[in-house]
This record gives C-alpha cells, sequence and structure tokens, in this order.
C-alpha cells in the first residue's frame, strides 16, 4: 500500500498517531512517502523508531518551499505544507501508480484495503463529498461558487482533499505541477480553500466517489449527526478531525475523540502529548473568556428585554 502526507516539525507526533492507526488496522506493508521541507534525519528516525514495530517504511521525500510562490494563500490554517500534494505526478518513483493521499488529523479506524483498491475505471482521483456530504454550494462563499458555476451547473459534487487516491499512471500522462501553477494564477490566488479548491477546478470531470460516511467523517459533523464512540468504532474506516483537534484544548470536545486518544496510546509520546493537554487545560484562559463573555451578552441581553417589557407596560397602562 502506497501512502503520502504532508507535514512540518510541528506535526510529527499527530502523523506518528495516524500512521500507527493505519498500520494496526491495515496489516500489509506499507510505503509511507512524506512530503516535507523542514524534516532532518533525527526526525526520520524518531518517527521510524515509533513504527518499528509495524510493516511500513518511511521515505522522505524533501520538496524547496521556494517552488511556491509567496503569493499563495497562507495562515494559520493553511500552512505551505498543503500545496506539496499537488507535486505528487512529480515527487513520487515513477513505479508508484497509485497511491492514497491522508491528511494528518485522521484516525484509520478500519481496513482501507476495498478503498485503496478500487477499478479506477478512467478516474483521476477517487474521494469523499466535502464536509462528510454537506457540501452543497449555498454552503461556501461567493468567490467559490463563481470558481465553480459550471461544475455545479452539471450536478458535480464538490470533494475534500484530505483524503484522495490518486491515479498517479494518468496524472503524470495529462497534467503539471505547472497545471496548478497556473489554474491558480488565473484564479488570481483568490481561493476559499487554497488546494482543494485548485484539485477541484482542475479534475472536477474526472473524480470518481466513495462513501464519506465510512472513508471521510468529519469528527464534528459526526457529533451533531448523534454519531456515538460506539457507531464510529463500528462503522466509520477514516474519521477526520477537520477544524477542532483531539489535542487541541482550545475547543469544545466530544466523545468520538477518545478514538484518537485510543491510538495516540500506542505510540511513544501519548504521556508527553497528554501532559500538554493536561498543562493547556490548566492554564489557557480561552475557553474561560469564551464563557464570561457569553455570561455578559446573557446578562445584556436579559437587561435589554427587560427595559423593553417595562416600556410595553407603561403604554399598556396607558391606554
Amino acid at each position: 500500500m502506497n501512502i503520502a502526507t504532508a507535514l512540518n516539525k510541528k506535526y510529527i507526533r499527530y502523523t506518528v498517531v495516524m500512521l500507527t492507526s493505519l498500520c494496526v488496522n491495515n496489516p500489509v506493508h506499507i510505503d509511507a512517502y512524506i512530503l516535507n521541507s523542514e524534516l532532518e534525519a533525527e526526525d526520520f528516525a524518531k518517527i521510524r523508531n515509533a513504527l518499528s514495530n509495524y510493516d511500513i517504511s518511511v521515505i522522505p521525500v524533501n520538496i524547496s518551499s521556494e517552488r511556491f510562490d509567496d503569493k499563495l494563500p497562507k495562515d494559520d490554517q493553511w500552512s505551505v505544507e498543503m500545496y506539496y500534494r499537488l507535486l505528487m505526478g512529480e515527487v513520487i518513483p515513477e513505479s508508484v501508480e497509485r497511491i492514497l493521499y491522508l491528511d494528518v488529523d485522521l484516525i484509520i479506524n478500519k481496513s482501507i484495503e476495498a478503498f485503496y483498491n478500487v477499478d479506477f475505471d478512467g478516474y483521476e482521483i477517487i474521494a469523499t463529498d466535502d464536509r462528510s456530504g454537506n457540501n452543497d454550494p449555498s454552503s461556501y462563499g461567493a468567490k467559490h461558487n463563481e470558481m465553480f458555476k459550471e461544475a455545479y451547473a452539471n450536478g458535480y459534487r464538490y470533494f475534500n482533499s484530505g483524503v484522495m487516491l490518486m491515479n498517479l499512471k494518468r496524472l503524470r500522462k495529462e497534467y503539471s505541477f505547472q497545471t496548478y501553477l497556473d489554474a491558480i494564477e488565473e484564479w488570481n490566488y483568490e481561493m476559499d480553500a487554497p488546494d482543494q479548491d485548485i484539485l477541484n477546478w482542475v479534475h472536477w470531470k474526472k473524480i470518481g466517489y466513495v462513501d464519506c460516511k465510512v472513508y471521510d467523517y468529519f469528527s464534528r459533523i459526526a457529533h451533531r449527526n448523534k454519531v456515538t464512540y460506539k457507531d464510529a468504532k463500528e462503522k466509520i474506516a477514516i474519521i477526520h478531525y477537520s477544524g477542532s483537534k483531539p489535542w487541541d484544548f482550545n475547543n469544545f470536545h466530544f466523545d468520538i475523540e477518545k478514538i484518537w486518544w485510543e491510538y495516540a496510546k500506542l505510540t511513544p509520546f501519548y504521556e508527553e502529548l497528554l501532559e500538554e493537554f493536561v498543562e493547556k487545560a490548566m492554564t489557557d484562559t480561552k475557553i474561560e473568556n469564551f464563557l464570561f463573555d457569553l455570561f455578559k451578552t446573557n446578562y445584556e441581553l436579559k437587561d435589554t428585554l427587560g427595559k423593553a417589557y417595562e416600556l410595553m407596560k407603561k403604554r399598556i397602562d396607558n391606554k
């Protein structure tokens, strides 16, 4: 099984958790291509050591971040590493004809061999509906809808780029990194979801789909849909902790996140991750401030409603 992911130093431990979950539930040989621009030999030694009990080869793929224009949208949520998947056809060995790209904030909770081995049937990418199926055009912004006007008119389903089975044999023949750069320039670097928008825009006529609620279920949406911990363990092959992260205290948490921590417990980083989480819980004031603001707003609203009630009562009494 060939898989790829992209990361920087901050995400090494979370990548190990994802890869551990993959190995535990898929007892086949795995070649894991690690797209990066800053990891050093000691970082790869740390990753390999953490995964030494599994049949996995960790393969560095070094990419120069200088290949990516400074005008490309980037922020705390969108790092330059997200663009590295646009280079897959170029940087992955020619002998690899199919590869599964996986974001680092996933848990592979079951076997994904059936997905990995699916027939491409002429498709360039096989993926899942974005936002676990909540991808109606009306839920996106004006720029997005301008970009995908033709696609949506033809019944297109916008996909999530965090889980993609890529037909590298075909992609190499018909596309290059320059294809994506040209598309980015055509849209004046103004994409809402940078790499994901470009991948959708370039490939929208040749996308196949697997069930998003099996192979890319967003944890927060699953929680909203009343999916329990037990349901998730039994039915979801890939859980996507998109947005809020289980390891980040600055979010509201729910029981499906326990699954992430169960796999973290199988890694050498578990105690370290747990200590950091507890430390943040003891010292971070963001949630406390949020609750204070909520109480303040509630008090002000009650005060306003009280004044409005008294005013209305006076008017009624004066009649």
